[in-house]
C-alpha cells in the first residue's frame, strides 16, 4: 500500500468521482432533490453504481474487494461525493462503520463473506445502537440477545437508525448479560434484515429525509453472526462511533454549500438596492470567515486520514474533527438564509426557490449535524478527557 500518493493523483481522482456523480446523480436520485445535500438520503441504484465502478471500501485489502489504497484516497473519494450531493447514507454506515469495524474484529470468514459484498454494492448496512432510552447514553440499551442452540433470539426497539428502510443487512448492538455493569455485557451482531421478526418502521423529518425505528420480536441470528468478543459489544461500539466521525463526506458537502451560495451572491439584483450582495462588505467578511473555515475543516479531515495511514489515529482527533463540521454546517446554513432573506421560505419547485431551495434545505437539516454520530457535548466530553486528559 503506498501511503502518500502525489498531489496530481489525488486531484485526479477527485475529478474521476465528480465526473462519476455527474452523470450518474440525476439518474439514480429521483425524488431525492429536497434533502438538500442528500448526504442523509439513500438510492439503492447509485449505491450499486458506485460499488461496480470500485469506489467503495477502497482502501480494503484486495481479497476484500478492496484496492489497498491509502485511507486519505478513500477521503478524497467521500470528499468528492460530499461535494457532489450523493446519497450517502447506506454507503457511509456500511463502509465506515460496519466494515471498517469488521477488519478490526471480525473473523477471516465474516470479512470474507461481508466485505466484498459492500465493494460490490449488493449490500447495504444500517447500525441498530440507538435506542429510546439508550442514545449517547449507549450503555443504557435495553435490546436484548439470548443464546438458544446455534442461534440468538434478539427482542427490543431501535430508533434513529438511518438506511433501515433499503439496509440488506444491519450492525448490531444489543445485551448479552442482563446481570453484568451498565457498560459490559453488550455484544455486536450482524442482523440479516429479511430474518423473521424484524420490523422496520419509517418517518420523514424536518430535513427532508426520513428515519426509521426497528422493532424485533423473537428475531433468530445465527450464532456465527456475533462480530467480535462476547460482551465487549460497548468497546467495539465506541471504535466504530470514531470511523463514523471521520466526516469527509460532511467537509466536501460543506464547501459545495459555500461555493452554491457564493454563486447566488455574485448575481445582480441580489442586494436589497438591486446590486449585488458580493459588493456588500459585511457578506464579504462573512464569507471569507466560512471559507477559511471550511479549509480548517478540510485540515482536520485529511490530518485524520493521515493518522489512519499511520495507525496512530486516536479517539480525540475524530472529535475535532466531527465537532468542528457540525458547527460550521450550521453556521453556513444560518449565514445563507440571512444573505438569501424572504427567499429562503421557498421550496424545492418553486420558481422562487434559491438554487432549487438547496440552501433552504440544507438549514432544515443542520440541526441534525450536531447530534447524528455523537452530539457536540459528546465530542466535547471526548476531546476534554482522552485529549486533554482532564478529569471526568
Amino acid at each position: 500500500m503506498r501511503l502518500i500518493p502525489t498531489n496530481d493523483e489525488l486531484n485526479t481522482l477527485r475529478q474521476e468521482v465528480l465526473d462519476f456523480c455527474e452523470k450518474l446523480i440525476p439518474e439514480t436520485t429521483k425524488g431525492l432533490e429536497r434533502q438538500g445535500t442528500m448526504s442523509d438520503g439513500d438510492s439503492v441504484e447509485f449505491y450499486r453504481q458506485l460499488g461496480q465502478a470500485g469506489w467503495i471500501g477502497r482502501h480494503w485489502p484486495e481479497q476484500y474487494g478492496g484496492k489497498s489504497c491509502s485511507h486519505l484516497e478513500t477521503f478524497i473519494v467521500d470528499e468528492a461525493l460530499g461535494y457532489a450531493r450523493a446519497p450517502l447514507s447506506g454507503y457511509l454506515l456500511s463502509v465506515k462503520v460496519f466494515g471498517n469495524s469488521l477488519m478490526i474484529f471480525g473473523t477471516e470468514a465474516q470479512k470474507a463473506k461481508y466485505l466484498p459484498m459492500i465493494t460490490s454494492g449488493e449490500a447495504i448496512l444500517c447500525q441498530g445502537f440507538s435506542e429510546p432510552s439508550a442514545g449517547s447514553d449507549f450503555g443504557s440499551l435495553r435490546t436484548s440477545a439470548r443464546l438458544d442452540g446455534d442461534n440468538y433470539v434478539i427482542n427490543g426497539h431501535k430508533i434513529w437508525t438511518s438506511s433501515a428502510e433499503v439496509a440488506t443487512h444491519m450492525y448490531l448492538a444489543a445485551r448479552t448479560d442482563p446481570d453484568a455493569v451498565k457498560h459490559r455485557g453488550i455484544s455486536t451482531f450482524i442482523l440479516d434484515m429479511k430474518t423473521p421478526g424484524v420490523t422496520v418502521n419509517t418517518f420523514e423529518t424536518l430535513g427532508g429525509g426520513v428515519i426509521n425505528e426497528v422493532f424485533f420480536d423473537n428475531a433468530r441470528i445465527p450464532a456465527a453472526n456475533l462480530v467480535g468478543e462476547l460482551n465487549r459489544g460497548f468497546h467495539q461500539s465506541m471504535k466504530s462511533l470514531d470511523l463514523e466521525r471521520s466526516a469527509m463526506d460532511r467537509i466536501g458537502a460543506a464547501r459545495r454549500a459555500l461555493d452554491d451560495l457564493s454563486k447566488y451572491i455574485h448575481k445582480d439584483g441580489t442586494a436589497p438596492d438591486g446590486g449585488r450582495l458580493s459588493d456588500v462588505p459585511a457578506v464579504q467578511e462573512k464569507m471569507a470567515e466560512l471559507y477559511s473555515q471550511a479549509q480548517v475543516s478540510r485540515t482536520f479531515g485529511y490530518l485524520i486520514a493521515r493518522h489512519l495511514d499511520a495507525g496512530t489515529g486516536t479517539s480525540n482527533e475524530f472529535s475535532y474533527g466531527k465537532l468542528y463540521i457540525g458547527l460550521l454546517s450550521q453556521a453556513i446554513a444560518n449565514a445563507a438564509v440571512d444573505m438569501i432573506g424572504t427567499r429562503a421560505i421557498f421550496e424545492y419547485g418553486s420558481e422562487l426557490a434559491v438554487n432549487d431551495g438547496l440552501l433552504t434545505a440544507l438549514y432544515r437539516a443542520s440541526p441534525a449535524l450536531t447530534l447524528v454520530g455523537g452530539s457536540s457535548e459528546i465530542q466535547k466530553s471526548v476531546i476534554a478527557t482522552r485529549g486533554l486528559e482532564l478529569p471526568r
